[in-house]
């Protein structure tokens, strides 16, 4: 069996937004039943100088529609990061999985197949391949992680099997 890029991110990456989705939603209801308001969970960082709750699930979010129109062959889909809200939030993910969905596997380049990404200042010249392994797998759990360590670290209960979304592991496929 031969795997394509699509392979190697789509399904990935909507899993584990759906997986982030219910995360939240457990923060959300621990926010609820512990008297506190949504921004205190949305607003807080791991640390004075990183970015806040909603700054990671966005970040998320672009990553994962970065695939498309860098190696996909679809147009961009921009979206605002002006998310306030879990249901904001949850708005976001949801739109995010259903444009991967749409996606079409076989549109997606071939791995050696250069595209650009921007960052910071710079702009980087990337294979396809290169770009899944080296900047969107990394940062896509980078900010996933981050997002469910911002929870955890104000109490939220969710653990291991949250996060890597175990509840159903009598059906994974070995």
């Amino acid at each position: 069996m031969s795997l394509s890029l699509y392979d190697l991110t789509v399904p990935i990456l909507v899993r584990n937004l759906e997986i982030l989705k219910e995360i939240l939603q457990k923060g959300e209801q621990w926010a609820k039943d512990n008297g506190k308001s949504e921004s205190e969970l949305l607003e807080a960082r791991i640390i004075e100088d990183m970015n806040p709750l909603t700054f990671q699930v966005q970040t998320c979010s672009n990553t994962a529609k970065g695939i498309l129109f860098r190696v996909g062959g679809e147009e961009n889909t921009p979206m605002d990061d002006n998310e306030k809200s879990f249901a904001d939030l949850y708005s976001r993910i949801d739109a995010t999985v259903k444009i991967l969905r749409a996606a079409k596997k076989e549109k997606f380049s071939a791995p050696d197949t250069k595209c650009k990404v921007k960052m910071g200042p710079h702009e980087v010249e990337f294979t396809g391949l290169g770009y899944i392994q080296r900047f969107v797998i990394p940062n896509f759990f980078f900010h996933h992680a981050t997002a469910y360590d911002i929870l955890r670290s104000k109490g939220v209960p969710v653990g291991k099997v949250d996060y890597i979304g175990g509840k159903d592991v009598a059906t994974w496929e070995l």
